[in-house]
């Protein structure tokens, strides 16, 4: 996750587009509707006030003529009993005198000159809102009997009526809303669950794939597959962009294991190569170890040849000649201990042992190079989980170069007495075993290339270039690193770090 990134889960980001998208179209169906709603009703009420009026106003002309101020009332109270919405109703002459009203007491003569029909044969429409209740809206229409000088009908119909009833129907589409949003969130749900879930489980597989670990990644993908969520998106049996990204996944997850058993092999090759290689440095040394042995064993066979009688001289010889051979056998068998081929199995191994053995197969090289090895027993005596042949390997390879090294140097200068000093610092966690000698040393051009594939500065026939990036990548292998410090005639320290619990 990028620093200062919000980071939306995809039912979020689903539940959000989902809810403006509603409220977007909600809001903007609620003011069409609203609207439309509103003028719709607005036009039926004033077609139905029209009426109303013009019915009054009709039947009113004979009352009027015939001076018949009962028949106007009573006009006015059937009116009123077949239509509740009518507020008021009242009946003025010509001359604005009221002839007939359904007030209580009297029309408020405020009223009665409001809204006066500008013509005979249109209606005077007039808002107004009641002076005793201020929530009362009224709609007051106008009608002339005949004609203006005969006498005027005057209607008030409460437009509250149209208020509610277009608030009931805002109310009921903002109910449906409500429910479409609703929905809205069960489907984000529904489809965040479908599609977040398969590719949440293909997520956490990538983050936490390990190149050791990728038959349970195939396996975890298939098992993936199913499972109910990953089911329920295939309703129809069709496939889509998730199947196929799964399918590609599962792919690539079975080339990385190829591509892993490749290298592996190949790795294990390049180790047993470079192991053999350290083989033929040693060579010379392995055949001084062996010679020399020989030797006393023909010197032994030869005197007893020639005085079988001697006892005592021949049990003397016979004890040489078996210290001779045992002395053959070690060093053939810690030759085939070292070349022999194991895999990365971790033991519990003490440092101390593991630098002895290397300096043991190196003993003849050391002393033929004329430099003097110390080792800090004291400090490296640590118990560590280590793969010991791996680990000796890396030793003796830094131990070659450092001899190579000193004797370079000594060539140079005649003085100097060459020596590599092994010693070791170590905490709860880790220990650094270090090797300091004083060679001819390395350049800084050359220190950032030493640990690369075929990288040697040593003549040719000398050196294959392996062995420091082989004893990287097996350091590597366990959990550490190695780090170098070197200036150029004053001798190199290769620090090798070592976790001590794999």
């Amino acid at each position: 996750m990028i620093p200062g990134k919000v980071k939306w889960p995809l039912f979020t980001k689903f539940a959000f587009g989902i809810s403006l998208t509603v409220a977007l179209f909600g809001t903007l169906n609620a003011i069409i509707v609203r609207n439309s709603v509103s003028n719709a009703l607005n036009h039926e009420f004033e077609k139905r006030g029209y009426f109303i009026t013009r019915a009054m106003a009709e039947q009113s002309v004979g009352y009027i003529l015939n001076n018949d101020p009962a028949g106007l009332n009573m006009l006015i109270n059937d009116m009123m009993a077949i239509d509740t919405t009518i507020h008021y109703a009242f009946i003025v002459s010509g001359q604005h005198e009221v002839l007939a009203h359904s007030f209580r007491n009297q029309v408020p003569p405020d009223l009665i000159n409001l809204n006066w029909p500008a013509a005979d044969d249109q209606p005077g429409i007039m808002r107004l809102s009641d002076t005793h209740n201020p929530d009362l809206i009224i709609r007051d229409f106008s009608m002339a009997s005949m004609d203006t000088g005969l006498g005027v009908v005057r209607i008030g119909i409460l437009e509250n009526e149209i208020l509610a009833q277009v608030r009931m129907t805002l109310w009921r589409l903002w109910f449906m809303i409500a429910i479409f949003f609703l929905l809205g969130l069960l489907a984000a749900l529904f489809f965040s669950y479908t599609i977040a879930s398969p590719l949440r489980a293909l997520s956490m597989q990538s983050a936490s794939i390990e190149i050791r670990s990728i038959q349970a990644g195939i396996r975890n993908i298939r098992e993936s597959t199913m499972r109910p969520y990953f089911r329920l998106r295939r309703l129809f049996g069709m496939d889509d962009e998730i199947d196929v990204l799964y399918q590609n996944y599962s792919n690539m997850l079975q080339r990385l294991e190829d591509a892993y058993l490749t290298m592996n092999r190949l790795q294990q090759s390049l180790l047993q190569s470079e192991k053999l290689a350290s083989i033929g440095t040693l060579t010379a040394g392995v055949a001084h170890e062996i010679n020399n042995p020989l030797a006393g064993i023909g010197i032994g066979l030869k005197r007893i040849a020639k005085n079988p009688e001697n006892t005592a001289q021949v049990r003397e010889y016979t004890l040489m000649m078996q210290e001779a051979l045992s002395r053959i056998e070690q060093v053939i068998k810690d030759l085939l201990t070292f070349s022999r081929k194991g895999d990365l199995s971790y033991e519990v191994v003490n440092v101390c042992d593991i630098i002895k053995q290397a300096v043991k197969l190196a003993e003849y090289r050391i002393k033929s190079r004329k430099v003097n090895i110390v080792i800090d027993y004291q400090a490296c005596n640590v118990q560590l989980q280590a793969a010991q042949n791996r680990i000796e390997q890396v030793f003796l390879n830094i131990i070659i170069n450092a001899i190579d090294s000193v004797a370079e140097r000594m060539e140079v200068d005649q003085s100097l007495k060459g020596e590599i000093v092994v010693t070791a610092e170590n905490d709860e966690q880790w220990i650094r075993v270090i090797f300091r000698d004083n060679g001819i040393g390395i350049s800084k051009a050359e220190i950032g290339k030493i640990f690369d594939p075929f990288y040697t500065t040593k003549v040719v026939g000398e050196g294959t270039g392996l062995g420091l990036s082989v004893s990287y990548q097996i350091i590597r292998d366990h959990g550490g690193q190695i780090q170098v410090n070197s200036e150029p005639g004053e001798g190199s320290t290769f620090y090798v770090i070592l976790p001590k619990q794999q």
